[in-house]
């Protein structure tokens, strides 16, 4: 990287002397006596180096990097140099390096790096010239090599992203890909990457992974009943809980529904949940015993508060034990549609009027709950939300052909089709009959159209027969290969060309051998553990052969004719001989 940073930082200065001597034709600015005498002879005033035109020669000595290479730009306007049509960039992008200049038109004060194909496009980063260290005949200083490095980041991620449209426009067509292919060829890591692409990260919570195995099952994945035991209690209880796909999908839902709201409803909802929140803080403290009936003579006594916020009531002074349940989500849309107090007193029939609005259920709690607390928590303070976006959620399900599929997902193979994507494909669940009132999926559950899902399977696996052939046709399937990961191997630096040859002439050799295919192929991931053997460069080659790649090799080939024959032609073409 020193080399880059000393080529970048002669090529900066390169650039600015070019634009200030063709601007003032001066030969008393800085970086003549360097840059343009010893070349004035044949000195190229403009041109197009992303076109090949001849001004670029003038930098061929600063423009490669690696596979990436520099390009000067340079257009005069009215006779000036001071253009937008004056800049460095990328090869074939418009990622540039562009001047900035002095009020009078006849030095550049700055540089700055800029991503738009527009002329306006704003500044990525910038600094001065002395801050680069600039003509300063020293070595380059941080601020340089920061400048450098985000430059050739943009590059970096650019091409990340290209590599990336492909699996994205699959996914995005689908809502459900597999990536197959043979061992280390990065395919959970591509899982990751796509499920960027869609903005969706495991730090935003918009990207959730599981590895499926044979002990995976319903209750893990959907849903289930699981042991509880409450507080003071000695008995063991059960209780209904949401598998990790379900409950992601509850979350994916819930920004669905936000996001077709307008500010005002999304304003009135944070008014709501803020005023139940403090109500249910109250009740847990002690605060709150009991909520009063219309009938001021009654009241309904407070149980309990539900892991899920959910009041738990009875009648008060009635020996019975019998319960009701006053769950959020019925009690805001019941506020929906009685929107205050007013509303509420208006009612005749409470019963014919909440079934109406929410369906049968305890009427009388529901009533009686939002009246208090429309009477005691609604205080309508101004609140300033703003639209929630509509965000994708991408599920991953690594080494998805180990679990049983069918156990797995049960009745699930309906709804997650992409033809049934949303309350199309609703179905009831094993356990819906458990579902507690104001649940999300109360009613049934179905996939939200902003769920995708990602699955990784290695084509090898003993246990690829058993993938269900219902659940085959509900994904797209795209083949990974080794030689699609080589941008893998990256990070190895100058080792890089040799773990590329290893890796190529031991994988032509593999396809070779009677019984193995490309599905066999040995895939960068295990290339780049040559780096845990760096300190013992004599060796680590050896190293990576012995403790990583020879033992896979041998399980390929276990059981056949000829073993010994076999193992020493993978070795002779991993050594290149």
């Amino acid at each position: 990287m020193e080399d880059y940073y000393y080529r970048y930082k002669c090529l900066l200065e390169y650039f600015v002397t070019h634009l200030e001597y063709v601007q003032t034709k001066s030969e008393n600015i800085v970086g003549y006596k360097k840059y343009i005498e010893p070349i004035l002879n044949s000195f190229i005033v403009t041109g197009l180096g992303y076109n090949g035109q001849a001004i670029q020669n003038q930098i061929s000595n600063w423009a490669n990097y690696g596979k990436h290479k520099l390009c000067i730009n340079v257009t005069c306007s009215f006779g000036s140099y001071m253009t937008n049509q004056c800049y460095l960039n990328w090869n074939g992008t418009w990622l540039n390096t562009r001047p900035i200049w002095n009020k009078a038109k006849q030095i550049i004060t700055g540089l700055y790096l800029s991503k738009q194909e527009k002329a306006s496009a704003k500044s990525e980063m910038s600094f001065s010239l002395s801050e680069l260290g600039l003509f300063d005949d020293m070595a380059p200083n941080e601020n340089l090599k920061n400048f450098f490095d985000t430059f050739e980041t943009l590059i970096v991620n650019k091409e990340k992203h290209e590599a990336m449209i492909e699996y994205a426009n699959l996914l995005k067509s689908n809502k459900n890909l597999i990536l197959t292919g043979a061992p280390g060829t990065g395919k959970t890591y591509l899982a990751k990457l796509i499920a960027k692409e869609f903005g969706a990260t495991e730090e935003n919570h918009q990207c959730k992974m599981v590895q499926f195995h044979p002990s995976y099952d319903y209750t893990d994945f959907v849903e289930g009943l699981r042991p509880i035991q409450k507080e003071g209690e000695s008995n063991i209880g059960f209780e209904l809980k949401r598998g990790v796909f379900k409950d992601f999908c509850a979350q994916a839902l819930e920004n669905l529904i936000d996001s077709k709201k307008s500010r005002q409803d999304i304003n009135e909802d944070v008014m709501f949940k803020n005023a139940y929140d403090d109500m249910i803080d109250k009740i847990r403290n002690e605060e709150i015993k009991e909520i009063p009936l219309k009938s001021s003579s009654m009241s309904m006594e407070i149980v309990d508060v539900s892991d899920n916020n959910n009041l738990i009531l009875k009648a008060k002074g009635n020996d019975s034990k019998k319960t009701y349940i006053v769950s959020f989500n019925r009690l805001r849309k019941l506020s929906l549609v009685y929107k205050n107090i007013e509303a509420l007193d208006s009612i005749h029939n409470i019963y014919k009027a909440v079934t109406d609005a929410i369906k049968g259920c305890h009427t009388s709690a529901y009533w009686a709950t939002l009246y208090f607390l429309y009477k005691n928590f609604i205080h309508h303070n101004a609140i300033e939300e703003k639209r929630v976006e509509r965000k994708n959620f991408v599920f991953i399900i690594d080494e998805i052909n180990r679990g049983e599929i069918s156990k797995i997902f049960g009745e699930l193979f309906f709804s997650i089709d992409s033809g049934y994507r949303g309350e199309t494909g609703k179905i009831q669940t094993q356990y819906q009959n458990l579902i507690e009132d104001g649940d999300v999926y109360e009613d049934g559950f179905y996939v939200p159209e902003n769920v995708y899902i990602i699955g990784t399977m290695n084509d090898i696996d003993r246990s690829v027969d058993s993938m269900d052939f219902a659940m085959r046709r509900r994904f797209a399937w795209k083949e990974i290969k080794a030689t699609d990961r080589i941008e893998m191997l990256d990070e190895l630096s100058d080792l890089k060309n040799e773990a590329i040859d290893k890796m190529v002439n031991l994988n032509m050799t593999i396809e070779k051998t009677e019984g193995l295919n490309s599905s066999y192929h040995i895939g960068p991931a295990y290339f780049r553990k040559v780096m845990l053997y760096k300190d013992n460069p004599d060796t680590m080659w050896a190293y990576l052969w012995d403790y990583h790649i020879k033992g896979v090799l041998y399980e390929y080939v276990r059981g056949t004719e000829d073993i010994d024959i076999k193992m020493a032609a993978f070795e002779k073409a991993y050594n290149n001989k």
